[in-house]
């Protein structure tokens, strides 16, 4: 007779794990328990399991997802410490951007009053223009739009600022942007690639970071002014006078940065919005 049992219901209190948690873990092979009983499928665990358990509800406060919890169940069991290094880091990471949402979130919510009718948006009248080919130094990447969009542009900021930049005459030319090369919103993996506008040449080789011309053409522009949390607002203008006016719109489109968000509050930041036109539209 095996002694060493825990119904699930005591182990629920005692692991803090709600009895839902722990049929999905048993599920998903994270924590299954010690016996089940064949004809009633009652569950029972061993208090060896508490420590997991533990382990477990610790991980998922800290924003871990199923997939990631399992692999780190496995590399502890394994020993190996890299992977959860890594882990841990990254996740850290995803927790900064998400303060940084946040007080973004706060500062206008802490100076602008809360009603719609006083929200108006803030974009210019949408027009049609040419845009000329630009010679560009970029890095494309997948992920969430506001956290890619950040990293990347550090990512080229670090490489302008230095010292081989110096040696090579490598400088901006113009306001960097971002180009979202997919053809619908995606939460998780966007496809992103950030540019900056160059002048001089980039004195190494690398599969990551790329020197290219972008394409110009006919593209509705329009100034968005106010936080980059409400880009929304300026995509969503663009496309309104677009289907409003007949006017066929396609992809890549991009997001140019105009002022430093390091410098100016958070409502006069501006950004331009540029869609390629496809066809030979004018505005009325």
């Amino acid at each position: 007779m095996v002694i060493d049992q825990i119904p699930i219901g005591r182990f629920s209190l005692i692991s803090h794990l709600s009895l839902k948690a722990l049929r999905i873990y048993d599920r998903k092979g994270l924590l299954v328990p010690a016996a089940k009983d064949r004809i009633t499928g009652y569950r029972n665990y061993t208090s060896s399991q508490i420590g997991t358990g533990v382990v477990i509800r610790t991980l998922s406060l800290l924003g871990f997802s199923l997939a990631e919890i399992d692999t780190i169940l496995h590399a502890k069991e394994s020993g190996d410490d890299e992977t959860i290094r890594a882990l841990i880091a990254e996740r850290r990471t995803q927790v900064g951007v998400e303060i940084d949402r946040l007080h973004k979130i706060e500062e206008i919510l802490r100076h602008q009053e809360i009603s719609l009718e006083l929200m108006p948006m803030s974009c210019s009248e949408p027009v049609i223009k040419e845009i000329t080919p630009i010679r560009v130094m970029s890095i494309r990447d997948k992920g969430r739009y506001e956290e890619i969009c950040s990293r990347l542009i550090g990512e080229l900021c670090g490489l302008v600022e230095s010292e081989n930049a110096g040696q090579t005459g490598l400088r901006m030319a113009g306001p960097p942007m971002s180009i979202y090369h997919d053809g619908e919103y995606r939460e998780t993996d966007a496809d992103v690639e950030v540019a900056f506008p160059i002048l001089g040449r980039l004195n190494r080789d690398t599969d990551r970071i790329r020197i290219s011309t972008l394409n110009g053409g006919r593209f509705l522009t329009l100034i968005y002014k106010g936080p980059y949390m409400g880009i929304h607002e300026g995509w969503s203008r663009a496309y309104a006078y677009a289907t409003e006016n007949g006017i066929s719109l396609g992809i890549p489109g991009r997001e140019l940065y105009l002022n430093d968000p390091c410098k100016l509050p958070q409502d006069e930041l501006l950004t331009e919005i540029q869609i390629p036109v496809i066809g030979e539209a004018e505005l009325p």
